[in-house]
């Protein structure tokens, strides 16, 4: 897995035009919170490490439910839209004792998951809004 050395999502979230992402975050309850703000790390801190690609989505439970242990969230079976294409995911992420913001994070990126398996997923065609 690739360690983060940087966290990247609270400076997305601090720029003005994030504002109703914000404001979305502090209504959600804090296990679909910290899903959030590990998929906001996670879309970042893939285009951080592979300019080529432009992450839009991810899925933390797509292929196998998350596991949460006090602020870390392990997800096995995540998925992430990029170019037109779902790929496998696997992260780990910690947030901060306040749940305000990731303050560490890890993930592997693994192969594009054929077109055929997104419907058993419930992964939304790239065609289909992804809202």
């Amino acid at each position: 897995m690739i360690a983060a050395t940087r966290m990247l999502s609270a400076r997305i979230l601090a720029d003005p035009r994030s504002r109703e992402a914000v404001k979305t975050l502090s209504q959600l309850s804090g296990d679909d919170r910290i899903d959030q703000l590990c998929g906001f790390e996670a879309l970042e801190q893939i285009a951080a490490w592979n300019g080529r690609l432009h992450p839009d989505r991810v899925v933390s439970y797509a292929i196998e439910e998350t596991r949460q242990s006090g602020r870390r969230l392990t997800a096995e079976g995540a998925a992430v839209h990029a170019g037109r294409r779902w790929y496998r995911l696997r992260f780990t992420c910690d947030l901060a004792p306040d749940g305000s913001k990731v303050v560490g994070f890890a993930f592997a990126l693994g192969a594009a998951i054929p077109r055929r398996d997104w419907e058993s997923y419930n992964l939304p065609d790239e065609g289909e809004a992804a809202d």
